[in-house]
């Protein structure tokens, strides 16, 4: 047999997948639209889902969706130890400074709420 021209095993790990990514292709390539599998498990498309996302590129939408994440807790706390650690002069640490670059605005609530919390407490 040969190796599978999609995944180029031999043989094929998942004829099924490999099969079906060789039917997008072709779709693709005569100027087809995507099929949807399952274009009935969302009855309106989510707010965060662009409305051309089957025309983006999926570099663009991995940078949309990882764009759009809320900031980890970890980042919170991270930072919040630091000042902890070291009084509010942390902030202006180069990694904390990115740490904020990167918040999101309900992480800079929460961010601001904890500073004034350890501020009214005299740390």
């Amino acid at each position: 047999m040969g190796a599978c021209i999609t995944c180029g095993a031999d043989p094929c790990i998942n004829p099924g997948f490999c099969a079906s990514c060789r039917e997008a292709d072709q779709r693709k390539a005569s100027g087809e639209r995507p099929r949807h599998l399952n274009a009935s498990m969302w009855t309106e498309r989510p707010a965060r889902i662009p409305h051309d996302w089957d025309n983006m590129t999926l570099d663009a939408l991995w940078q949309l969706f990882n764009s759009q994440r809320p900031t980890p807790q970890p980042t919170i706390e991270a930072m919040m130890r630091c000042v902890c650690e070291r009084g509010p002069k942390a902030l202006s640490e180069p990694k904390n400074l990115e740490r904020l670059r990167r918040c999101d605005e309900a992480a800079l609530v929460q961010i601001n709420a904890r500073l004034a919390k350890l501020k009214q407490s005299g740390r």
